[in-house]
């Protein structure tokens, strides 16, 4: 008997559920856990905001808390790499600067002069991560990342122009609710974290799965 298009539906959702409970139990990735969702949703995509860096040599750099530059130094440079990844793998045409070039000129300059990376490492465009907060506990006994941060793309050909500009707020993991400490190492949760945040930052300038962090709370507990 032939199925109605509800009943084909209801089916495919069943079996979309089926290979994504699968994907995330065996994997523990969440990325695994988007892709399942993209085709639960049909290929739900969302455009870029900021289409800037396509055919474009960019730069990426992430600026930590001036109250606390030095102890979160290695997180900042952490993001610079996980984004500067992500750019390379999902933006047409672009030519990423290295991040260890982005450290060599860091260790040799001023965080005041910021914008003279671009000239420095020839690139077309800068992405300025600043990272105005960022803290990885609820207090002494839980995890809950927190990061208040703000991009800014620059063009560098045109005396360092302000191309586009974004205020991301306060963005936290996990969202709704905290980690014992016991759970897991720092190490571990703080690289969680900062992969994530790198994602929602990446995604502003590339087409992407806008369902991609559905479920990121349970996978946060993992």
């Amino acid at each position: 008997m032939e199925r109605s298009p509800n009943a084909n539906r209801l089916y495919r959702l069943a079996g979309s559920f089926v290979v994504l409970a699968s994907l995330t139990w065996s994997t523990g990735c969440h990325q695994m856990l988007a892709t399942g969702i993209y085709v639960l949703e049909g290929g739900n995509v969302e455009p870029a905001q900021c289409k800037e860096f396509e055919g474009k040599r960019v730069v990426v750099v992430c600026r930590p808390p001036s109250t606390s530059e030095y102890s979160h130094a290695g997180a900042a440079r952490v993001l610079t790499r996980n984004v500067t990844t992500l750019l390379r793998e999902n933006v047409k045409k672009v030519e990423m600067v290295e991040a260890r070039e982005v450290d060599k000129w860091l260790d040799e300059s001023d965080w005041d002069d910021i914008q003279e990376l671009g000239r420095a490492v020839k690139a077309d465009r800068l992405l300025v991560i600043d990272m105005e907060h960022f803290d990885l506990y609820k207090g002494k006994t839980l995890y809950q990342g927190a990061a208040t941060i703000n991009l800014t793309v620059y063009d560098v050909n045109e005396r360092d122009k302000v191309l586009w500009e974004k205020d991301l707020g306060e963005m936290l993991f996990p969202a709704n609710s905290a980690i014992p400490v016991q759970d897991k190492p720092a190490q571990q949760f703080e690289r969680e974290y900062i992969a994530i945040l790198a994602r929602q930052i990446a995604v502003y300038f590339y087409k992407h799965d806008p369902n991609a962090n559905f479920a990121l709370d349970a996978l946060a507990n993992r």
